[in-house]
């Protein structure tokens, strides 16, 4: 079953509406002011529905606002400023994360392992990547992605087996792939740290990393990475210091069974960022500030996450986000 545009926009806002009185509004601080004529429920569901970049007519969060105002007032007649509109948006940024990990919980099975991986997120292209103006702070040149070389962020994503985003963070370009797990592996904990693995010689990164409540919860199940996690000492402190065994493929041969189930795990964690880049528009997000960004990619998430519940109620495929909306 396919959702026109308007069915899929009432689906959307029932969801995010329950999950907002369930998950989002307890843990909102009281506030003595009289009601918005935009609802925080309505404001996550616009924000929600501005990722998205399949079968919509807009291709970015501006035009989405633009379309809104023309065409979506009828079913949000609070419509306000764009300008209003982010602000209130960026005071909801913790939504997002409660709103995707709800999800995740919600459709975990007990016997899913998790896989970790990073991706790039570009935010200048070409030539602009030495004059980047926005997130010049946080930004940095970074390896990885088609281009070789990019100027942006890292984001590190642990996934399901069945593709639920569970966990994640953000780090400058040139943060190497195991700083990154040890920020999101110490934030599970309960105790955000770069100790390292304790080697001498081994020093944290001094570039912009966070934020920590994105990284999601500590399971007893094993956490499937590649090679570029790999090293005894980070292995063995992720496990004694943050309870967490990460499972990276064996130096050398190995058995054809054992290739083929990393290769597997593999293919999931490259799947969902396909559909993150493609469906959600994961790279060059447009964001200009860091509240910003982490408000965008946070929207990403849940909204990907989202877009898989869907998918399951509807008896589709999992995966088949570029063809939800017709």
């Amino acid at each position: 079953m396919d959702l026109d545009l308007e069915t899929f926009l009432t689906i959307l806002y029932v969801r995010v509406d329950d999950w907002y009185q369930q998950v989002i509004q307890p843990r909102l601080p009281p506030v003595g002011r009289p009601a918005a004529a935009l609802s925080d429920s309505e404001v996550l569901c616009l924000g929600l529905a501005a990722q998205w970049r399949s079968g919509v007519p807009w291709r970015s969060e501006r035009s989405f606002l633009r379309y809104a105002g023309k065409h979506l007032r009828p079913m949000f007649p609070g419509l306000i400023s764009q300008s209003a509109f982010n602000r209130r948006l960026r005071r909801l940024w913790g939504g997002f994360i409660l709103l995707q990990q709800a999800v995740a919980q919600a459709l975990l099975t007990a016997d899913e392992y998790e896989i970790m991986d990073a991706v790039p997120v570009p935010v200048a292209h070409g030539a602009r990547s030495f004059h980047p103006g926005w997130l010049a702070d946080i930004a940095r040149i970074g390896h990885g992605g088609t281009d070789q070389y990019f100027f942006g962020l890292h984001l590190l994503l642990v996934s399901s087996v069945s593709g639920l985003a569970t966990g994640w963070i953000l780090g400058a370009g040139n943060i190497q792939d195991r700083w990154l797990a040890e920020g999101l592996l110490s934030a599970r904990a309960g105790r955000p740290q770069l100790s390292g693995s304790g080697a001498a010689h081994v020093r944290p990164p001094l570039d912009w990393l966070g934020p920590a409540q994105g990284s999601g919860r500590t399971s007893a199940r094993p956490l499937v990475a590649d090679a570029g996690f790999n090293g005894p000492a980070w292995l063995r402190h992720w496990q004694a210091d943050y309870g967490t065994q990460v499972v990276t493929p064996p130096d050398g041969r190995v058995a054809r069974p054992t290739a083929q189930w990393f290769r597997a795990m593999r293919q999931v964690v490259e799947t969902v960022f396909s559909h993150l880049c493609d469906s959600f528009g994961l790279k060059y997000p447009g964001a200009h500030t860091t509240w910003g960004l982490i408000t965008r990619v946070a929207a990403k998430l849940a909204a990907y996450n989202l877009g898989l519940a869907i998918n399951r109620e509807l008896g589709r495929d999992n995966f088949a986000l570029a063809t939800l909306i017709v």
